[in-house]
C-alpha cells in the first residue's frame, strides 16, 4: 500500500514496472546487509558486476505503515567527488610553499608508539591523528562490526593528512602502517604536496614489558578497548614489513626521554 502523497508521484503501474527492471538487474538477488528501523528499512544489494546499491523504503509512522517514499543509490553516489586515489603522482593539488611534514608513527599495538607520537606532537605543535581515537568514535554507529575497519581508518587518516598539507601545516598519523600499499601511497601525497616524509618504528625489545604495556593499559578512547590481545600481536610482528631503512627504529624499551630525543632529532632533521 502507498501513502497518498508516494501514489500522486509514483503511481502503482509504474511501481511495478521499476520493480520489474530492478528484478532484472539484482535477481537472484544478494541482500549483503540490512538494516531496519521503526519506520525505515535499508538493504544493501549486490549487483550481478558485484557492485552494491542501498534501497531505501520509509513507511508512514501510523498504521497501515504505507510506503511514503523508497529509492535505490549506489553504495558510493555517483554525483559525489572523486575519492583520494590510492597514488597521488598525478593528484590535483595546490602549490603550497611550506616547510610541512607528514610524520608516521608505526609499530603494534602496546609498543609505545602513541606515547611517543603524543609527545612529539605536543613538542612541536602538531595535530596527532590516531586510528583507535577514529574507530572509537564509529563504535555508536555499529563500527566493531564493519568489515573493513583498518581501511576505513587508513582513508580518514589520507583524507587528514591532505587537509592539513594543503592548509600548508604538518600532520603526525598514529597507525600501525602493516600495508606497504599504504606507506606507498602517504609517502606519494607528501611527495605531491611537497612535504617532508617521516617514518618512526616503534618496537619494544623487551617481550614482557611489551605484554605487560599491551595488558595492562587505560587510554580512555572513548569507544575502544583498552587491553590489547598479546597472541595476536605476536602473530602481525612476525608478518611486519620492514621499512628497509627510510624509518627510524625506536626501541620504547629505553627511557621514554632518550627515545624522545632520538625521535625529535629524526624529524627536524
Amino acid at each position: 500500500m502507498f501513502a497518498a502523497a508516494f501514489a500522486a508521484v509514483v503511481t502503482p503501474e509504474r511501481y511495478v514496472e521499476v520493480t520489474r527492471g530492478r528484478a532484472a538487474n539484482y535477481a537472484p538477488v544478494v541482500v549483503v546487509g540490512l538494516d531496519v528501523g521503526e519506520t525505515t528499512a535499508r538493504a544493501r544489494i549486490r549487483r550481478h558486476d558485484g557492485t552494491v546499491d542501498v534501497v531505501t523504503c520509509v513507511v508512514e509512522t501510523a498504521r497501515p505503515h504505507r510506503i511514503a517514499t523508497t529509492w535505490v543509490v549506489g553504495l558510493v553516489p555517483t554525483d559525489l567527488t572523486p575519492r583520494l586515489p590510492a597514488d597521488f603522482t598525478d593528484y590535483d593539488l595546490p602549490s603550497v610553499a611550506t616547510d610541512a611534514r607528514l610524520v608516521v608513527f608505526s609499530g603494534m599495538p602496546g609498543s609505545g608508539k602513541s606515547t611517543l607520537a603524543d609527545a612529539a606532537g605536543a613538542e612541536l605543535g602538531i595535530p596527532v591523528f590516531a586510528t583507535d581515537w577514529l574507530l572509537g568514535a564509529l563504535t555508536p554507529f555499529g563500527g566493531r562490526h564493519f568489515e573493513e575497519p583498518m581501511a576505513m581508518a587508513e582513508e580518514m587518516l589520507t583524507t587528514l593528512a591532505l587537509r592539513q598539507l594543503v592548509a600548508g601545516q604538518s600532520v603526525i598519523l598514529d597507525h600501525p602502517t602493516e600495508l606497504v600499499a599504504t606507506r606507498d601511497r602517504w609517502r606519494g601525497l607528501a611527495r605531491r604536496a611537497g612535504a617532508e616524509f617521516r617514518v618512526v618504528v616503534c618496537q619494544c625489545s623487551d617481550p614482557e614489558v611489551h605484554r605487560a604495556r599491551l595488558e595492562g593499559r587505560s587510554r580512555g578512547i572513548p569507544g575502544w578497548h583498552d587491553a590489547g590481545d598479546w597472541s595476536d600481536v605476536q602473530q602481525r610482528l612476525a608478518r611486519f614489513p620492514s621499512w628497509h631503512g627510510e624509518a627510524l627504529s625506536v626501541d620504547t624499551a629505553q627511557p621514554r626521554e632518550q627515545a624522545l630525543a632520538a625521535v625529535m632529532r629524526h624529524i627536524t632533521a
